[in-house]
């Protein structure tokens, strides 16, 4: 206990930090597959994404012809529980 770990990177615990990375980059491939979908209409701007991502946000911050008439391009839902 107390002995530095020269392999280890920048302090990282190996218990706790890589489930919580891991966790993140899913929401981020979600994020990211959500800007593909905006981008094939043409819409670049930027969105909010809030966590937890579910699927009624995913739906839509899609901004699809359906999504569309129900909401604006800056649309922010409220948690649904």
């Amino acid at each position: 206990m107390g002995a530095p770990n020269p392999k280890a990177i920048h302090s990282s615990k190996a218990v706790v930090e890589p489930p919580f990375f891991l966790a993140s980059s899913v929401f981020f491939a979600i994020k990211d597959a959500i800007m593909a979908a905006r981008r094939e209409l043409g819409n670049e701007d930027w969105f909010p994404l809030d966590s937890p991502a579910t699927p009624e946000r995913i739906r839509m911050a899609c901004l699809d012809e359906f999504t569309m008439s129900f909401v604006s391009s800056d649309f922010c839902p409220k948690l649904s529980v």
